[in-house]
């Protein structure tokens, strides 16, 4: 090599050198600031779960003592698996409902724009107004859906949908899914009309049906969204809080407490220690579904 060359290469090697020092100065104030607001807080919370703090008290450590006594307690045990019933529910529903309206909304409709911006209306809503108004639809005196079913003949008397075991988790689940359905079809819809129409045209030539073009080249087309959708509502949907907590509280006794709830009924009878094991008991679970998506993605 040639002295020329070496200096060539010293310099190239000094710029790349710059570049990346400079890289990392500029993302250190962020990332210094990230690590600070969202690391310490997390950090705080594994630590708080490996002692007995309550409000106003440091604790002790008492390293697994949470995790056991969570584990040996059968109200944890019935809150999991309200939570797997609960979250295989609402993303059922979601996934079936919004693949069937988004389908529908990609035809050649009259006056499609606008019922793509009425879909948008359940999502858009605050909350608190879209569960308070379930509320009132669920109501056994006034609530629309007891009157209506009275009146095609179905029930002969009011249920109270809200303050009956066997109905609450039902009437929670359809709830959660008219609220959270639309994120689903406004973005298999946006997968859906990037999908060359050239491979429908070429499966029109084929001989291909309606449920073949769909098989084929709907699903295939816009599989890498549902997973990157379905990662992003099931870890939504595992932290949901407000959706049962405005609804039945939890209730009634522990119909409706998923582990959200769970851990927040722990904090509120002061025992941080048990409110963190509680909450961080999701945390393998969000880890294996989200190596599973992005083994996923990538072998696509």
């Amino acid at each position: 090599m040639s002295e020329q060359s070496r200096n060539h290469k010293k310099i190239r090697s000094r710029f790349r050198f710059q570049d990346s020092l400079l890289g990392y100065a500029t993302i250190f104030p962020a990332t210094f600031v990230l690590i600070g607001f969202f690391g310490y807080p997390l950090f705080y919370e594994v630590y708080a779960s490996f002692t007995n703090s309550t409000v106003g008290q440091p604790g002790e450590w008492i390293g697994l003592a949470n995790y056991s006594h969570l584990f040996s307690d059968p109200s944890f045990r019935a809150a999991s698996l309200n939570t797997i019933i609960y979250v295989t529910s609402v993303q059922s529903g979601k996934f079936l409902l919004g693949l069937a309206v988004a389908l529908l909304l990609s035809q050649q409709l009259r006056g499609r724009n606008i019922w793509r911006a009425l879909v948008l209306v359940p999502y858009a809503l605050p909350g608190f107004v879209a569960y308070a108004v379930w509320r009132l639809i669920y109501n056994p005196d006034v609530g629309s859906l007891n009157i209506f079913l009275m009146k095609i003949g179905i029930i002969d008397s009011p249920i109270a949908f809200l303050s009956n075991p066997e109905w609450a988790m039902p009437a929670v689940v359809v709830a959660t899914i008219w609220k959270g359905f639309p994120f689903w079809t406004i973005m298999f819809l946006a997968a859906l009309q990037s999908i060359p129409k050239e491979l429908y045209e070429a499966a029109a030539t084929d001989g291909a049906n309606g449920f073949q073009k769909f098989k084929h080249v709907s699903l295939p087309g816009i599989r890498p969204v549902i997973l990157i959708v379905f990662m992003i509502s099931t870890i939504t949907t595992l932290n949901s809080f407000e959706a049962i907590w405005l609804t039945t509280g939890g209730g009634p006794g522990s119909a409706t407490t998923i582990l959200p709830i769970f851990a927040y009924k722990s904090l509120t009878a002061f025992q941080i220690g048990e409110s963190a094991a509680a909450a961080l008991a999701l945390v393998p679970v969000l880890f294996i579904l989200v190596f599973f998506v992005m083994r996923k993605l990538k072998k696509d």
